[in-house]
Formats: C-alpha cells, sequence, structure tokens
C-alpha cells in the first residue's frame, strides 16, 4: 500500500528541512500545493522528490486542502504541515497500519507546543484512505471528519488511533505573529460566521484567538455570540472541544466576577448533554468554586475533572491543573502530606509547570524554615 503526504504551503523553507528529516521513510508520494511562495519552498520540495502543484491562495483552506487530494495516488493519504515534526515512533506505527483491511481511516496524537512549555494534544483525523468523496470543508479550520465517516460507514472499515506523536510548533507565539496568523485567522473565522452564525466549532476557535493572543477586547466581543449560538443548537452541539467553549464563554462574559462566571457556566451546561464528563468544564468549575470560597464542592469538581471519561483536548484542563487546585486546597486546610503527594504527580508529569514548581519551592521553604 501507498501513501501520499499532502500538504499546502507557502513560505516554508525555514520549516521544511526538518520535516522532511523527521518524515523520512514514511510517504511514497509528497504533493505540495504551493499558494504564492517567495522564498525557497518549491525548490527545496522538488528537490526532496514531490509533485508541487501551484494555486493562488483564495482564503479557502479546504480548496488548497482539496486540491492537493485530487492530485494524490496513494491509497492512502497522510494530511500534514510542514511546521509538524512525526516522531520515529510515528513513522513506524503509520506505516504498519497501511495493510490493515480492517481500517479505513486514524486519528493521530498532535502535540502543540507552548512557549511556557507546556503541550496542548489533541488526537487529528489526518490519516484515510484517499477516495474522490473524502474531500474538506469549511475555509479555515478545515475538516475532514464528516466525509470520512461516511466513507467509514459505506465499508464498514473503522478508525483507530496510531501511536507516536507529532509535534506542531506552528503556534508557538513567535512564529505565529512573524507569519500574520492572527489577523489572517480572526478575520477568516469572523467572516465564515458573518455567513454561518451557528457554526459553533467556529465560535470556539474563535474564543481560542482571543485566549492564544491574550487578546480581553476580542474575548469580550466573541463571548455574546458564541454563548447566544449555542444556545440557540445546544441540543445539537457536541465535540470534544465543547466544555472548553462554555468555560471561555463563561470567562469573557465576568472575567472578573466568578460567581457570575459560575452561575453562566452551569447554566449553559445544563443546555446541553453529556458534559458532565468534560474535564475542562469540572476543572473551571472548581478555580470557580474556589474563588468564591465553596472548598468542599472545589475539590469534588476537581476530583471529578480528573476522572472524567470525555474526550481530551487539552491534557492541562484534565490533569494538571485540577491537581494543582487540589494542592491548593490541601495547603488552605493545612493538609500538607496530601498537598506534596498531589505535587508529586504534578511534577512527575510536567517538571516544567510555574505554578507546580512555585508551589513545590514555597514548601520546601516551610520545611526548612526555623
Amino acid at each position: 500500500m501507498r501513501l501520499s503526504i499532502c500538504m499546502i504551503v507557502k513560505n516554508e523553507a525555514d520549516m521544511l528541512p526538518l520535516f522532511l528529516q523527521h518524515a523520512a521513510g514514511l510517504w511514497d508520494e509528497l504533493v505540495a500545493v504551493d499558494t504564492g511562495s517567495s522564498d525557497a519552498t518549491v525548490e527545496l520540495l522538488q528537490a526532496a522528490g514531490a509533485r508541487v502543484l501551484h494555486q493562488p491562495w483564495t482564503g479557502d483552506f479546504a480548496a488548497a486542502r482539496n486540491h492537493s487530494l485530487a492530485a494524490a495516488s496513494g491509497d492512502w493519504v497522510l494530511v500534514l504541515d510542514p511546521d509538524e515534526r512525526c516522531s520515529p515512533e510515528f513513522v513506524a506505527a503509520a506505516r504498519a497500519l497501511l495493510d490493515r483491511t480492517d481500517v479505513g481511516a486514524a486519528t493521530i496524537r498532535m502535540q502543540n507546543m507552548r512557549e511556557d512549555g507546556h503541550i496542548h494534544e489533541a488526537n487529528l483525523l489526518r490519516l484515510f484512505r484517499r477516495h474522490d468523496t473524502v474531500r474538506f470543508q469549511y475555509a479555515i479550520h478545515e475538516d475532514i471528519t464528516a466525509s470520512v465517516m461516511a466513507r467509514l460507514r459505506a465499508t464498514g472499515q473503522s478508525l483507530v488511533h496510531v501511536h507516536g506523536p507529532v509535534l506542531h510548533l506552528g503556534y508557538a507565539r513567535g512564529h505565529a505573529q512573524s507569519r500574520g496568523k492572527k489577523e489572517r485567522d480572526v478575520g477568516l473565522i469572523q467572516a465564515t460566521l458573518s455567513a454561518t452564525p451557528d457554526h459553533i466549532y467556529l465560535h470556539f476557535k474563535l474564543l481560542e484567538q482571543a485566549r492564544f493572543w491574550d487578546d480581553p477586547a476580542l474575548w469580550r466581543a466573541s463571548a455574546p455570540a458564541a454563548q447566544a449560538a449555542y444556545l440557540r443548537v445546544a441540543h445539537l452541539a457536541h465535540g470534544p472541544w465543547l466544555g472548553e467553549m462554555l468555560v471561555m464563554v463563561a470567562e469573557g462574559l465576568h472575567p472578573n466576577d466568578p460567581q457570575a462566571a459560575l452561575a453562566t457556566l452551569d447554566a449553559l451546561a445544563a443546555a446541553g448533554a453529556g458534559l458532565e464528563e468534560s474535564p475542562a468544564l469540572a476543572c473551571k468549575r472548581g478555580d470557580l468554586l474556589e474563588l468564591t470560597g465553596r472548598l468542599s464542592e472545589s475539590a469534588r469538581a476537581f476530583e471529578h475533572a480528573l476522572v472524567a471519561s470525555g474526550p481530551v483536548v487539552n491534557q492541562q484542563l484534565a490533569r494538571t491543573r485540577p491537581r494543582m487546585g487540589l494542592v491548593r486546597l490541601a495547603i488552605a486546610s493545612g493538609d500538607l502530606a496530601q498537598a506534596h503527594a498531589h505535587l508529586a504527580q504534578v511534577l512527575e508529569h510536567e517538571p516544567g509547570d510555574p505554578e507546580a514548581v512555585f508551589v513545590s519551592n514555597f514548601l520546601s521553604g516551610m520545611k526548612t524554615a526555623p
């Protein structure tokens, strides 16, 4: 079975050498749609044996993605970008999957590296059997899920997960800023929402932009529309990101009022279904309950976040932040043994977490104080 990697590129000469190095042995065909590079992008790709297609940028990521899919000839397609780095474990696992006749598509574990050292993980549908009906939709935050799932239903094949991480570097803030990603992405999201105001996922992505870029004005402006759209379609809304979206809505509406934010968050959660399994929502409830002095309820919320069985988009919200909430509550109650126990678990997984390091130094100082 042959594997085609499909990508879209523009001025990626700084990212391509390491991409090609990490993807060595993975692809049988590399198809790249160049949307107007002025650097050595095209030459680097051609030297690596890629097929380079040229298509002017139209402001539509799905259209560019689909142009690459139409040109691919492999039995399988893997969608990657130049700022993504395949681990050796991923390369081996992906190649091993290709000959399985019972599988039609797979998610991959994308690790988004943040400048503070935290890693935001998500399982993304990027690997699938090539077929003329399998195409992306949406001009930004393009998605192929609907057509892949329809194809799986038609063939009776299954969706699995490929182990081994792929590291994404593109949203380290300095790199993203240099590429003008904020202006581009916010503009495209807002333009799409003006035509499809009930597109809940794009409301989530707009709020995510405000949070990522630390833009309180954009956050405040975006939250009311996201709340209204969600309440219109709450009975239909779903996705592993939904609890996190509701958290950002509550924060955007009431940035300095934890009691009002908690009331809003609870009302939004009650309007939907399945949100009791959202680690992000449970963790935020723990934070807000702690701030309003309801400490026993806060502890229960943090504990629930740690065991919530829903899909996890952000490991920080599912593991580190609720555990640190329990550390704070244990210190407040004078139970330092319990605080140390929770803190040890955080430091085992994220030794560089700023709050965990600060609290660890604080507790160490308490031990050594005369």
